[in-house]
């Protein structure tokens, strides 16, 4: 009776590591298909981030660090990020020089209204944002970013310093983004390059001038609210 005994004991030892071996196998096939499908997810993500997304990503999240709650603060901003990344998106179909847009117009408000640091990112943000999504990325982008960030940094101390009006700092910004872009500009395309210079400061220094004009005072007394 006691072999019976040790040998019933040994057959449900037995059948406990098997079982155990059974469900320790099914926790790795679980896990291992689990690892699986986290792992095409995450692929699949990543296939859908594109510059685009990612750089509209990018200035949500630098907006929200900026101004924290303040909604209004955030809508406005946001608003006029969207009306100057999107402002050239015509340059898809209509192969010309991007001189209507509101990149100027916004990094100049957002600059005078919340500082050196938001003009200067609002600047070479949107503009980076606006060649990606209007498909006219080229060398010359860095410098125009750079041209516009400079014009951002320098809004507060023209509208708030200086005393200048909001048309003027307009003006000035542009004087900025033109001397270091179209210089660059010419220095790459040679004296073919002059033409299309000359285009873009006419069409784009009305359309700005126009813009200012209209509407800077009203979004800047907004902004400021």
């Amino acid at each position: 009776m006691p072999v019976a005994y040790d040998s019933a004991g040994n057959t449900s030892n037995a059948r406990n590591e098997v079982a155990s071996l059974v469900r320790r196998g099914s926790a790795s096939a679980y896990f291992a298909l689990l690892k699986k499908h986290l792992v095409e997810a995450v692929r699949n993500s990543l296939k859908s981030v594109t510059p685009k997304k990612l750089f509209l990503g990018v200035a949500t999240v630098v907006v929200i660090l900026l101004f924290g709650r303040n909604i209004k603060d955030i809508l406005l901003v946001a608003a006029l990020g969207i009306a100057a990344s999107y402002s050239t998106i015509y340059k898809r179909t209509i192969r010309v020089p991007s001189a209507v847009e509101m990149v100027t117009f916004g990094t100049v408000i957002t600059g005078a209204a919340y500082g050196p640091l938001v003009g200067a990112l609002f600047g070479v943000i949107t503009t980076i944002a606006s060649e990606i999504i209007s498909s006219g990325v080229d060398v010359n982008t860095l410098f125009y970013a750079i041209a516009r960030g400079i014009a951002g940094g320098l809004a507060r101390t023209m509208v708030v310093s200086l005393g200048w009006s909001v048309v003027v700092a307009g003006m000035a910004a542009m004087v900025i983004f033109h001397l270091v872009s179209d210089f660059i500009y010419v220095i790459s395309g040679g004296i073919e390059a002059v033409p299309k210079i000359i285009y873009f400061i006419i069409v784009n220094t009305l359309f700005n001038l126009l813009v200012f004009a209209f509407f800077g005072n009203l979004v800047l007394s907004v902004a400021l609210l």
